[in-house]
């Protein structure tokens, strides 16, 4: 008979005698029970301060053995690493609940055979019924495999932007611009924008009337790219591009100028330029296009508007027949 199955027919205890006497009849197996919890909790902690001791290892040596050399590529590489130690983490602690799970049980007597065979019939169950949790582990297990993106890269998932706060095989959390929390099960995961992957490009549009000096409008951009590029800020990747007339708007004439940049580096880049370029534009006189609605009328059309009118004039200063009979 089991510790379990003597407990199950003493209760509820009689007296405080008949605990005493329980307590110190299975004294070895609560000892081993208590054991074996302090040991989860020991190991529990152990195993995630390991990891998290050999991560760092890790990043250490890449950083020194990286020093001189790109430092984006350097912070991909950690932001790699954090994720793969998130991931690691937890498939250790997962693997180690289940091993202290069976562990306890045969501590208190319960014969895990049965168990296991148990959940191989109900793993088998909820492979049918759960189909959507599998699939969310196997588009997890891709999105590492294909390094689609990792911790603290920007992307948008579907209609949801935001920062990889934590990503596991089950979903991914976002943390939006607002600072709202999006929890996205990876199998809904079809489509992915990584804006902070390898580089990014700031792209500056501008657009300007139709009458206004584009000639000298491009020479101003050309020279605050060209001071931009020349900085010698290492997230700025030279040369820039400048792409010209772009299109022919309903308000006015777009052109365009692309500065490559570090992975998530694009948006500073792109609001210290474009303010630079508003204070310039302004200084010469050059205005950006806006809205706007022109009628032109021309010469016939307001000497046809105006003809009635004359007519009628005239035909009020004339006498009538009967005025002049008068």
């Amino acid at each position: 008979m089991s510790v379990f199955t003597e407990l199950m027919m003493r209760t509820p205890l009689a007296n405080g005698e008949a605990l005493a006497e329980f307590i110190l009849k299975n004294m070895a197996t609560i000892v081993l029970v208590i054991f074996t919890l302090a040991l989860w909790c020991f190991l529990d902690n152990f195993i995630k301060r390991v990891l998290r001791h050999l991560f760092r290892i890790a990043e250490e040596r890449a950083k020194q053995s990286m020093r001189g050399k790109d430092e984006t590529r350097r912070d991909m590489v950690i932001y790699r690493m954090a994720t793969l130690r998130q991931l690691t983490t937890q498939l250790a602690r997962a693997a180690l609940g289940m091993a202290m799970c069976f562990a306890l049980l045969a501590s208190v007597g319960i014969n895990i055979r049965p168990v296991l065979a148990g959940i191989g019939i109900a793993g088998l169950g909820i492979s049918l019924a759960a189909q959507s949790l599998i699939k969310d582990v196997i588009n997890g297990v891709l999105i590492v495999v294909e390094d689609q993106y990792n911790v603290n890269d920007w992307v948008r998932i579907g209609s949801y932007e935001g920062t990889v706060e934590l990503f596991t095989l089950r979903l991914t959390r976002l943390r939006s611009l607002e600072g709202n929390l999006i929890m996205i099960p990876n199998s809904t995961i079809q489509e992915v924008i990584n804006y902070t992957k390898d580089w990014s490009y700031a792209a500056i549009y501008v657009t300007i009337p139709y009458e206004a000096d584009y000639p000298k409008a491009k020479e101003i951009m050309l020279a605050l790219a060209d001071e931009t590029v020349a900085g010698g800020d290492p997230q700025i990747y030279g040369p820039y591009s400048f792409s010209g007339i772009t299109d022919y708007v309903s308000d006015g004439v777009k052109f365009r100028c692309l500065i490559k940049t570090a992975p998530g580096y694009q948006w500073k880049v792109g609001y210290k330029f474009r303010e630079e370029l508003r204070a310039r534009y302004n200084a010469a006189g050059i205005r950006f296009a806006y809205p706007a609605v022109s009628n032109y009328i021309g010469a016939s059309v307001r000497q046809a508007a105006r003809q009635p009118q004359s007519d009628g004039m005239e035909k009020r200063e004339q006498p009538s027949s009967n005025e002049i009979k008068k």
